[in-house]
């Protein structure tokens, strides 16, 4: 593998890290903010993700409503051309143009497929940040609002850099459907209760 080929697979990765870097070195000479407190009880956890799950719900099937009429006739062509290959009786000389053929339809409909997972993705990330904006949000319920709202302790700029992470947050996991949000609050679950027995041991 060239050399080149590689560094351009790292890239990304040390993209992430520079910036990582530079965020640290701006916190560090220019912000100094407080830590902000989140409060997270296992037995209202289910409860203040239930509207993001909900929501998420709602954005997946609003994507499927707006990407389905346009994308799905394309999508059925495509399977009946693989469908229709594979109907071919076998015969021992076109075998060849046979695999050949199939392979190039289901090429092309992976293709298709992949294309149409890109614009679903476009569509409902944008609805989700428009959804995070309106206010349904991941971190904002468990922020301590006094605390946060207080000027003494948290500055404006602070206050409004938070908002701005709980909405890229939010509106990525609104985004990634409902399934991650039940992962998460899952994982969450767990994790919890997994303290909860070692403390009690």
């Amino acid at each position: 593998m060239p050399v080149t080929s590689v560094a351009r697979k790292k890239w990304p990765l040390v993209f992430a890290c520079a910036l990582a870097l530079l965020g640290v070195i701006v916190f560090r000479m220019l912000l100094k903010w407080d830590g902000l407190t989140l409060t997270v009880r296992l037995q209202d956890l289910s409860g203040l993700l239930a509207p993001l799950a909900f929501a998420s719900a709602v954005i997946e099937r609003a994507v499927e409503i707006l990407v389905s009429p346009w994308r799905d006739a394309e999508a059925s062509k495509l399977d009946k051309a693989v469908a229709a290959i594979k109907a071919r009786p076998a015969d021992p000389a076109t075998s060849t143009q046979d695999a050949a053929d199939l392979k190039a339809a289901s090429d092309a409909i992976d293709e298709y497929r992949g294309e149409t997972q890109r614009y679903a993705f476009a569509v409902s990330l944008t609805i989700s940040v428009l959804v995070s904006i309106a206010g349904v949000r991941a971190l904002g319920p468990f922020a301590d609002v006094g605390r946060l709202n207080d000027v003494k302790i948290t500055t404006q700029a602070q206050h409004l850099f938070f908002l701005c992470v709980d909405v890229a947050l939010s509106a990525g996991l609104l985004a990634g459907g409902a399934d991650g949000i039940h992962s998460l609050v899952n994982a969450a679950t767990s994790f919890f209760d997994g303290a909860a027995t070692k403390s009690s041991t």
